[in-house]
């Protein structure tokens, strides 16, 4: 008696084959390189929108700090008639380097400016303690975070850094006899970052037809 279970037809017996259970289980090698490219694809994809993300976090970050730091000065020029600075020279020939920082930062946020809000040698705004430097004298145009001493003392530079780890720049310009080509904001003070790129371009005012920088202003 046979055991067999493949079909008869016409008393013709035809063997079932069974499909290959190897083969059909796994992916094959084409299969897998398609996958591993569209992981590539959406890897790249979300890279691309988490530094876009980043970048405008940055811009809106340093905006911010112009804007705050702006209306303490503001606040200042209201109390005391002039903006810091007031009577410092700013040389044409030196637009690229001249910072007055330092003296905008004891007047509105050093231990003993003038007035702030409302009281007598208070600071007019509270900058953030970590983005607070001063020049590092043992490397060149670097800076470092200031002791205890340091950030106390009037005596010693104080700046503040941007998103991007450059210091703000400032100026002042009501002062001034004559109105000056580097004057962006025509009247007060230019307060800005150098913004993501690293190049001081708003250093000379506002630019030439067809041209453009990424510097954030009070402007």
């Amino acid at each position: 008696m046979s055991c067999s279970h493949d079909p008869v037809v016409d008393g013709e017996r035809f063997a079932i084959v069974a499909p290959n259970r190897a083969r059909s289980a796994g992916f094959t090698l084409i299969e897998l390189m398609i996958v591993v490219a569209i992981i590539g694809v959406l890897a790249t994809l979300v890279t691309k929108m988490i530094q876009q993300a980043q970048a405008k976090a940055a811009e809106a970050g340093a905006a911010t700090a112009v804007s705050t730091i702006s209306s303490a000065l503001e606040e200042y020029n209201r109390d005391e008639g002039v903006y810091p600075a007031w009577n410092l020279k700013v040389d044409d020939s030196e637009l690229e380097d001249f910072n007055a920082f330092p003296l905008l930062y004891e007047s509105i946020a050093g231990e003993r400016p003038p007035n702030g809000k409302g009281v007598k040698n208070s600071p007019n705004v509270d900058l953030d303690m970590e983005l607070i430097v001063i020049v590092d004298d043992e490397f060149d145009e670097e800076y470092k975070r200031p002791g205890r001493e340091d950030l106390f003392d009037p005596e010693v530079e104080k700046f503040y850094f941007d998103p991007w780890s450059e210091v703000y720049r400032y100026r002042e310009n009501r002062s001034k006899r004559r109105k000056e080509d580097w004057m962006i904001k025509r009247s007060g003070f230019d307060l800005w970052s150098i913004g993501p790129d690293g190049e001081n371009s708003a250093c000379f005012g506002i630019p030439e037809e067809g041209e453009d920088y990424d510097d954030i202003g009070n402007w």
